[in-house]
């Protein structure tokens, strides 16, 4: 019985840690406000945040809807998002993931977004205001609505305050979304859009590139014939027939059968040439054939790689499955805006910023003289063909009315 009394505990045994109950709170806090969608995952980035002394991934208020998207995107996530991403220029695509991984938000979401911007699979980073605004348009039904959206978003002033941001900020964003095409579904192959081609001078340089290549190994076999055998005129490989078949120019046969013709005839030249009439007369003996053979095989053996480049054969490869991305049309970034719309609605910008500070703001863009920022398209009625003056008038006095007609 002692024993079991020496292992009880009470109140005063148990120590807990003063900031333990503070750090609960504010993380009850920060769930009930954030609601996310998978606890356990948000908390491990809550608390990893909190290690490293950054911005943890939590809503300012509780939204209600809590999803405003398909990919749970909502209008306090952005801010958030903004708040952790803010001071970098250009922002490393880990580091926006692992601030999207932080909200549990869907990644199909954030490709999409990282293909809008031009840099899935293309780039390393992205640039800070692009990714916002994108991000922004998923959010939203126009245009106008996004740009107002942004300056919420981005503001460093409190709520309800004028939402004030930096008129070149704001025109970057702007001319970014303005020029972007997002008006119809479509789809992105290994990061570049269906139907995309490359530039003119990429292509040109591709095959100039190719050209010289072919070049370079042509001159280096013309070399190395000209320094083994001292003349200009000797040709290591050419187009010809060899045992009833078409060999090429890179055919390892008719190039060894032709270097050992022309060393060959080298030497019968160099023995017809000699003073001594009687040496003339004379034959090589089968030993000296079989020296020069040897000779020139050991030469062949040396320089084979040189003379003729082996082709390694590659084993087909199966062609790799295309990442392919859908991305439906973004009513808040719409079709591309013409550059008349967009001169005339910058002017005013920078006309209405000289007073205010170099600062841009929603009420500007509410404004009755502001020029609009996007092209509205007007609701055309069915024509229903022409009428006769009669049917018109009818149509006119036709009074609706209810019950029946008495006298």
């Amino acid at each position: 019985m002692p024993e079991l009394v020496e292992q009880m505990y009470c109140s005063q045994q148990i120590v807990i840690p003063p900031k333990f109950p503070y750090i609960l709170k504010r993380y009850c806090k920060a769930a009930i406000k954030t609601q996310p969608y998978d606890l356990l995952r948000w908390s491990f980035e809550y608390f990893k945040a909190l290690a490293h002394k950054r911005p943890p991934p939590v809503k300012l208020r509780l939204e209600y809807p809590v999803y405003s998207t398909e990919g749970g995107l909502t209008r306090g996530c952005l801010k958030v998002l903004a708040n952790q991403l803010a001071g970098m220029q250009m922002v490393p695509l880990d580091i926006c993931k692992a601030a999207w991984r932080g909200f549990c938000l869907d990644p199909e979401e954030l490709r999409r977004i990282f293909c809008l911007c031009e840099v899935y699979k293309r780039a390393e980073y992205v640039s800070f205001l692009q990714f916002i605004a994108v991000a922004g348009g998923m959010l939203t039904k126009s245009l106008t609505h996004t740009m107002i959206l942004l300056c919420e978003t981005l503001t460093k002033e409190p709520d309800g305050g004028s939402a004030a941001i930096p008129v070149h900020d704001f025109l970057i964003m702007y001319r970014f979304l303005a020029r972007m095409d997002a008006s119809a579904d479509m789809k992105y192959v290994n990061g570049f859009r269906e139907g995309w081609k490359l530039p003119v001078s990429e292509e040109i340089e591709e095959e100039e590139i190719l050209k010289m290549d072919e070049i370079t190994d042509v001159e280096r076999l013309k070399q190395l014939s000209v320094a083994k055998f001292g003349s200009s005129d000797v040709h290591v490989a050419q187009e010809g027939m060899v045992a009833g078949r078409q060999m090429s120019i890179t055919s390892g046969e008719f190039i060894v059968a032709h270097i050992e013709k022309e060393i060959l005839e080298y030497i019968d030249d160099q023995i017809a040439i000699l003073p001594d009439p009687d040496l003339k007369k004379k034959k090589a003996k089968p030993e000296e054939v079989a020296m020069i053979r040897e000779l020139l095989e050991t030469f062949l053996d040396e320089n084979m790689d040189i003379i003729v480049p082996e082709l390694e054969e590659v084993e087909e490869e199966e062609e790799p499955i295309p990442d392919i991305t859908v991305i439906y049309a973004v009513p808040g970034i719409g079709g591309p805006v013409d550059e008349e719309t967009i001169r005339v609605f910058e002017e005013y910008a920078q006309e209405a910023c000289k007073v205010q500070a170099d600062v841009f703001m929603p009420r500007n863009i509410r404004h009755f003289m502001c020029p609009p920022l996007e092209k509205y398209e007007e609701y055309v009625y069915e024509d229903l063909g022409p009428k006769t003056k009669k049917e018109s008038l009818q149509q006119r006095e036709e009074v609706p009315v209810v019950g029946k007609m008495t006298d």
